[in-house]
């Protein structure tokens, strides 16, 4: 806490009651605006109470009502009981982490620091927000912070009086601790019976309470619209259709569910849960892949890399794509939508061209029934073994890359005809020069890569 000052600390406080006090004088204002000249008694009135507003949000007045009233009517937590049921009275709890996850697994602990949630009476909630109000971003120091940190000269800077200071900071100490022996549970809980030894016959349970854990799913909701929404983000994503500007690769978070919580009264449940207007993401519920990641492997009987086969490996990318033709709806998110379903599949199909290409051995294509352009596309260093100077030089002069280009075009309209048969007119010439001209740009994007995935 060294690396700020009283004076800081100070500042963000009055920062902070300054902007409470802009919003409830906001609406005062206006009405005073409106009031005509012979309506004195309701000009006085409206004066009165933008009087008394400005009194309320002074340093010590507000303090004392924060520190007596406010902290006793908020319920502090990581992890919050209204989020299971919103007309849950049990207990919030304040989660820290002792032992670390094992690999490939998230939970609260993953995280370095929690946010905390709160609830309870909705006119106390601004007391979390200033708790949340930062002292110095630069530092990454907020007054809850500086509360935790109990450093007598930022103390002093919570009101004039330091004995009145000291009293409320131990006070709203008390309040974001949560502590309690007995933390109590409700009827509106779930409960799960975890065996222990000998359970059946000696009934030997230990009851879990499951709680929501607000502060990894509100730090989880922050994190994917930084990605989605960034200004990088959208300006890449609005570029992709202008032909004049260089493209640049943006980010997507496909098969993304929301889950709303308190309805249309967010507040209730708790502070973080209204700062996200009761969003919470969910990301799709898939079971895990035995033996490791998925490959894409060639049969020698096969003619084509684009075959049914081909439509499982890039499932995907294909479900995105064919949700997007059974909604039948013309928006831009739709159209958002379809270009990410597009794009997957023909990430899919670059995959597993690399896949084989890296993986199986030079010539190995001279046993398969693939197409040459097909031979010339996998089976990249064919050419460099002996005797293969004929393969080498139609591998150079010929313009096979035309033909992956058009096969696929041709596969992904087959598909999208066999999904929907009784619409197979929709699917002919110009979306086969859409599918073409999105695999010639992936192809163009390869090469100045140097990826090596079209030689």
């Amino acid at each position: 806490m060294d690396e700020i000052t009283a004076d800081q600390v100070a500042a963000a406080i009055q920062g902070f009651l300054g902007e409470q006090l802009e919003k409830k004088l906001e609406p005062e204002l206006k009405s005073l605006d409106k009031c005509k000249p012979e309506d004195s008694e309701n000009r006085l009135a409206i004066q009165a109470r933008i009087v008394a507003l400005k009194h309320k949000y002074t340093r010590d007045v507000w303090m004392a009502d924060a520190a007596t009233r406010m902290a006793a009517q908020l319920k502090f937590g990581t992890h919050i009981s209204k989020g299971i049921h919103p007309d849950s009275k049990g207990d919030n709890v304040n989660f820290s982490g002792g032992s670390p996850l094992p690999k490939g697994i998230v939970g609260s602990q993953t995280l370095v620091s929690l946010s905390l949630d709160a609830n309870g009476n909705a006119a106390a909630l601004p007391l979390a927000a200033f708790f949340d109000t930062w002292v110095s971003d630069v530092d990454n120091i907020k007054i809850v912070d500086v509360i935790k940190g109990g450093n007598p000269a930022h103390v002093a800077a919570f009101v004039s009086d330091g004995e009145h200071a000291q009293q409320y900071v131990t006070r709203f100490k008390e309040a974001l601790a949560n502590t309690t022996d007995q933390p109590a549970t409700h009827e509106r809980n779930k409960q799960i019976l975890w065996p222990l030894n000998d359970a059946i016959k000696g009934d030997h349970y230990t009851v879990l309470v499951p709680l929501y854990p607000s502060s990894l799913t509100s730090d989880f909701f922050t994190r994917v619209n930084a990605v989605r929404y960034s200004d990088e983000n959208k300006l890449a994503r609005d570029n992709r259709k202008k032909k004049s500007v260089e493209q640049q690769a943006y980010k997507a978070v496909p098969d993304i569910a929301v889950v709303r919580l308190g309805g249309t009264k967010p507040q209730n449940i708790s502070r973080l849960t209204s700062k996200q207007s009761g969003r919470n993401y969910l990301l799709q519920s898939l079971p895990p892949r035995i033996g490791g990641e998925r490959t894409y492997r060639l049969s020698k009987e096969q003619q084509s890399l684009f075959s049914p086969r081909l439509n499982q490996y890039a499932y995907f990318g294909l479900k995105t794509l064919f949700d997007v033709v059974h909604s039948e709806k013309k928006t831009l998110e739709q159209r958002d939508s379809r270009k990410n379903g597009l794009d997957i599949i023909i990430a899919e199909v670059i995959k597993a061209a690399v896949h084989i290409q890296r993986t199986y051995s030079a010539g190995w294509s001279n046993d398969y029934q693939l197409s040459m352009a097909e031979k010339y596309w996998l089976d990249p260093h064919r050419g460099m073994l002996e005797g293969e100077d004929v393969f080498q030089a139609a591998a150079d002069t010929s313009d096979w890359q035309q033909n992956i280009i058009e096969s696929f075009a041709h596969w992904l309209n087959a598909a999208l005809r066999v999904e929907f048969p009784k619409r197979t007119a929709e699917f002919g010439d110009a979306e086969f020069r859409e599918w073409k001209r999105a695999m010639e740009a992936a192809i163009g994007v390869s090469q100045r890569a140097n990826e090596g995935v079209f030689l």
